[in-house]
């Protein structure tokens, strides 16, 4: 990160949290000297015995003293691969206590964490390490077949700023592997009082670009968002963190790792989802907390109702993300588990989010309430309105700090007072709660994850047998949202969804990523100015699904 520093402090006092606000969120408590690295620490002095980390379906446990310790030893393995304050490492690893001990290791290291989703490929590895300028790349062997470390080996050739790679096997196949790792390196501590307002997070978060952009946050601005939420969800001590979400991404790694582990509770992993995995997991450990995707709640509530599982611990399933049906909302209730839909990004992390004291209406019909300090308005030609639907404004102390080397995003994003404009549509009733009610941006959000159309769009019209493509969401049972390739064919050309499918695997593209669904049309419905109509689209499809469903 040879620039960030410079970039992410003119961005901070410039542009997103001048002098002024920094002072006043010191002023009132909502920054401090917190870090995760010394919360780690002070729990592993007053707790040392209790569980910090359940993996490997409940068959591996850690308490707070060893993994302070690890945590210490992989300081030392970090500093020893030339590892600096500052520099930008990437940890791409799934949902392991391995991953949980690197990850905090590079925060303790004083260097940035660049958190990435095991499903990316070539394609999304390249940009992200190329924009990040990445030091270390921290990944498994192989993983679900995937020979992680022979990709790494390329991008170590192709990127000058990416130095190294550290390979992590896979604590099922080699459970002393991390031992190994560690062997020889003392667990001397490491050092506190780090800087908490320099940037220690880059999140890359897909737009309506065709390539995701960096979102830097510090340990201020993530620090205050899991205290105002433990203290706004009543957490104790006594509460348990089920974290199926990947913590390669914003909600896993902020809302599931550093929740738990900054307020010293036991945390959960799960790794590949499973249903009756997580539907036990819940019940034996007695999990209390997660947030997950709408694709989880629903298969936890089917395989609950299957095997007539008590799931009454759970009193607060977060969701967002993607819409949460009201009837899922009501279903989880006749379990005994209470579903908390909330709204958030991973510009300003929470916006805003139920309580379990919420009352059932506002739980089932809206995303909640903002926290105590964070400010959202709901805002149509200019003006803040209640009852009426505009575009959804939040400022916060958990904002972030702007785009890596990005002014100009920044600056659109973000106004001189530091209000950040989502491009979420929304609705803010008279006591203060919001309901998100649809996107000005082009995302696609799939089962949680989202998916910019454009990145896929650039690769489908290089495609020989395409003329024209747009991609477009259409409604999905399950994953709330499934992407469709609309696409005008070459005069005598064929192509079938397993064919461009097999082609943007070719790309690199993620699996995730790759279109569910394939329309040949015509043509492509546009404005007198060129521009598809996507909303045109989008509508031909429902109409035609309507049709057939008469």
């Amino acid at each position: 990160m040879a620039t960030s520093s410079q970039s992410a402090v003119r961005l901070l006092r410039d542009v997103v949290t001048p002098a002024e606000r920094r002072e006043l969120y010191r002023s009132r408590g909502h920054w401090n000297s917190d870090t995760l690295a010394d919360r780690l620490a002070q729990h592993a002095a007053a707790r040392p015995e209790k569980t910090a980390v359940v993996d490997l379906a409940g068959t591996r446990r850690r308490t707070y003293a060893e993994l302070y310790a690890d945590v210490c030893r992989m300081v030392r393995v970090l500093t020893e691969a030339g590892v600096e304050p500052g520099d930008v490492v990437a940890v791409q690893l799934p949902n392991w206590y391995e991953t949980v001990v690197v990850d905090l290791a590079v925060l303790a290291r004083g260097a940035v964490l660049n958190t990435m989703l095991p499903i990316y490929r070539g394609k999304e590895m390249r940009h992200m390490l190329s924009a990040a300028g990445s030091k270390l790349l921290v990944t498994p062997a192989v993983y679900r077949r995937f020979d992680h470390a022979a990709l790494a080996a390329e991008l170590v050739d192709e990127l000058p700023a990416l130095r190294t790679h550290l390979v992590v096997p896979d604590p099922v196949e080699q459970p002393a592997a991390l031992d190994g790792l560690l062997e020889g390196h003392a667990a001397a501590p490491y050092p506190s009082g780090l800087d908490p307002e320099a940037v220690s997070e880059l999140m890359f978060t897909s737009g309506t670009e065709s390539t995701p952009k960096a979102i830097m946050h510090t340990e201020s601005t993530t620090e205050f968002g899991v205290r105002a939420a433990g203290e706004a969800l009543g957490l104790t001590a006594e509460d348990i963190v089920w974290m199926p979400s990947p913590i390669g991404h914003s909600t896993g790694f902020n809302y599931g790792l550093r929740m738990a582990l900054h307020h010293g509770l036991t945390l959960c992993l799960q790794d590949k989802w499973d249903a009756a995995e997580a539907v036990r997991t819940i019940q034996d450990e007695r999990c209390t907390y997660t947030v997950a995707a709408t694709t989880f709640l629903a298969d936890v509530l089917d395989e609950a109702d299957r095997v007539g599982a008590d799931l009454s611990s759970m009193r607060r399933f977060s969701s967002g993300g993607a819409a949460v049906p009201p009837h899922l909302v009501r279903r989880a209730s006749e379990l005994g588990m209470t579903v908390l839909r909330l709204y958030g990004s991973t510009e300003v992390l929470i916006g805003s989010w139920n309580r379990p004291e919420s009352p059932e209406t506002k739980r089932i019909e809206t995303d909640g309430l903002p926290f105590d300090a964070v400010e959202l308005e709901v805002r149509r030609d200019g003006r803040a309105v209640v009852g009426e639907p505009g575009v959804i404004y939040v400022r916060s102390p958990s904002a972030s700090v702007g785009f890596f080397n990005d002014p100009e995003r920044t600056a659109s994003t973000f106004d001189a007072d530091g209000w950040v404009e989502s491009g979420d549509l929304g609705v803010l009733d008279a006591d203060g709660y919001l309901t998100i009610v649809g996107r000005t941006k082009e995302i696609i959000i799939r089962g949680g994850l989202n998916i910019a159309p454009r990145e896929i769009e650039e690769l489908i019209v290089k495609l020989p047998e395409v003329a024209a493509c747009a991609v477009v969401p259409v409604p999905d049972d399950r994953l709330g949202e499934i992407a469709c390739a609309c696409v005008v064919l070459q005069p005598g050309a064929a192509l079938t969804l397993a064919e461009l499918t097999t082609a943007l695997r070719g790309f690199g593209l993620a699996a995730f990523k790759l279109p569910e669904r394939l329309e040949v049309v015509d043509s492509l419905p546009t404005t007198t100015t060129g521009k598809v109509q996507k909303n045109v689209l989008v509508d031909r499809l429902a109409d035609a699904a309507g049709s057939r469903g008469a």
